[in-house]
């Protein structure tokens, strides 16, 4: 007969009666999804440490990493869409030599008329009273302290990504962080589409320019260390700062994805250009592991849009969900707001229908302007699009594809190592001894959690094929077992395609399409 096995209890004790060790059995499958946000920090008024990551918790932005600075921000947005999800925040360096982006709003004239003066700086508004008589250098002292104060975000009081200084008129804006990041710090006027400057007032609005300097995010990256961290978010996006994360998330090498790493992870981040510019700039990538946002002159910088479209990613694809919630990560993310984020001014900056397609044909995501002036989420795609044979493939055009494929693995390891954490290895066991495993049951073991991934998760289908076509055997090194898994992800509904046929009279003959 089989005998039961111990892990603790002494073999040969004599004294009587009743010893018991207590051991943990196979555990449901849990885990932590994390989101990191990488972004800048106010020097000298910020408690994070340059390139170590900082679990955030409730934590105020502001205080965090400096108010007006491009991590508050970004905390701000993410915690807003992820109210409970585990977000980090890693400060990535001030880059060498780094020169700030400048631009200015020219108040001119004498006001004739009482009313607002209003403009907009990333997005925010910010507006002041005027009143007769008052003249450019008044006004223009006033909104220089409007910016100064900052605008409510969130039940917060956030702070200007620029500094503004006034003279006769002239407010001057100059970014927090130097760095070709505060070129993309818009200043607009009429973004609410009702307002009116003062009568006898004049005002001119020059663009955020000159700043210059790049992060290095390889060296952020590589700061990570062993941590895992699912999602990735950060506004770098540049050909080599996207080789960069490539690189890092690869799956072979010491990459996060190598089977002997094995920490996965997604970068996300986002582009501003033209349609021209976003597909030509994707039909030059193919990598799995990045989704590249596509945005074209949104009046808040694209570190506010990363960040908020990541934490919608952590919040809805948590790999650390139970198994019974499981069918979130497989779900598209379309339609989802983004809460915060203002749409392009112009109607031309928006994408159409036809321009959504195109970018999509070209891996780069993109959202969507509803009637009510939200942005939402179209849809997001990872920036893979043919295979090592340059064919065109579609296993992973979609970032779903790598929540499934991530949840999967992480699924089936759990079960293997909680099942057969310390087991002999052999062919048969006839006598049914404890403590040891043989192929078939590992086979049945995993038909069994298939199942279950199919039929309780809902993230995978046909699990009578996968039994079917599942290989398990032994290599040529006795220790080890090889096993191949036909894992056939759930897809999303994206597309209904009716033939609607209208008929003066439906008949029986007339019924069926023509």
């Amino acid at each position: 007969m089989a005998g039961v096995a111990f892990n603790n209890m002494p073999g040969d004790i004599r004294v009587p009666l009743f010893y018991a060790e207590v051991n943990a059995g196979q555990p449901p499958y849990s885990g932590t999804s994390r989101l990191i946000l990488l972004g800048r920090k106010l020097a000298g008024v910020s408690t994070l440490v340059a390139l170590k990551p900082q679990n955030l918790g409730s934590v105020d932005p502001n205080a965090l990493a400096g108010r007006g600075s491009m991590l508050a921000d970004m905390v701000a947005f993410a915690r807003y869409h992820n109210p409970v999800g585990e977000i980090w925040a890693m400060d990535v360096g001030d880059p060498v030599g780094a020169v700030a982006a400048a631009g200015s709003i020219a108040i001119t004239g004498t006001a004739t008329a009482s009313g607002s003066l209003v403009r907009y700086i990333a997005g925010e508004r910010y507006s002041v009273g005027v009143a007769v008589g008052d003249t450019a250098t008044v006004v223009g002292a006033a909104l220089s302290a409007a910016i100064a104060r900052g605008y409510a975000k969130f039940n917060r009081r956030m702070g200007a990504p620029v500094t503004a200084a006034a003279v006769t008129g002239t407010v001057t804006l100059t970014a927090r962080h130097a760095g070709s990041e505060g070129n993309g710090i818009r200043i607009e006027a009429g973004l609410d589409g009702d307002e009116l400057d003062p009568a006898g007032l004049t005002v001119t609005l020059n663009p955020m320019t000159s700043g210059a300097g790049d992060v290095d995010i390889a060296a952020a990256l590589a700061a990570l260390g062993s941590t895992q961290f699912d999602w990735i978010a950060s506004p770098y996006a540049l050909a080599s700062q996207l080789n960069a994360a490539r690189d890092f998330l690869s799956d072979s090498g010491t990459g996060r994805w190598s089977p002997t790493v094995g920490l996965d992870g997604h970068y996300i981040t986002a582009r501003d250009g033209n349609l021209s510019t976003q597909t030509t700039f994707g039909a030059t990538r193919n990598d799995r592991h990045a989704t590249v946002l596509g945005t074209l002159n949104y009046p808040h910088p694209l570190w506010s849009v990363v960040a908020g479209l990541s934490g919608i990613v952590a919040f809805s694809k948590n790999l650390g969900r139970s198994l019974t919630e499981a069918l979130e990560i497989a779900k598209p993310l379309q339609t989802l707001v983004i809460a915060g984020i203002r749409p392009p001014k112009a109607e031309t900056d928006r994408w159409a229908l036809a321009d959504r397609d195109s970018l999509y044909r070209n891996g780069i995501s993109a959202l969507t302007v509803n009637n009510d002036g939200t942005m939402a989420i179209d849809r997001v795609l990872t920036t893979y699009q043919t295979n090592a044979y340059g064919s065109p493939d579609i296993t992973f055009l979609d970032i779903e594809s790598i929540a499934i494929a991530a949840y999967v693995k992480r699924y089936i390891r759990t079960r293997v190592t909680s099942t057969y954490p310390r087991h002999v290895l052999r062919d048969d066991n006839p006598r049914a001894l404890q403590g040891v495993v043989t192929p078939p049951q590992v086979r049945a073991m995993m038909v069994h959690a298939y199942t279950e991934l199919s039929e309780v998760a809902g993230i995978v289908e046909k699990p009578t094929l996968f039994a079917k076509y599942l290989i398990v055997e032994r290599s040529a090194d006795p220790n080890r077992l090889n096993v191949y898994l036909p894992i056939d992800q759930a897809n999303q509904l994206r597309v209904f395609a009716a033939n609607i046929t209208l008929f003066q009279e439906l008949t029986e003959a007339n019924a069926s399409l023509q």
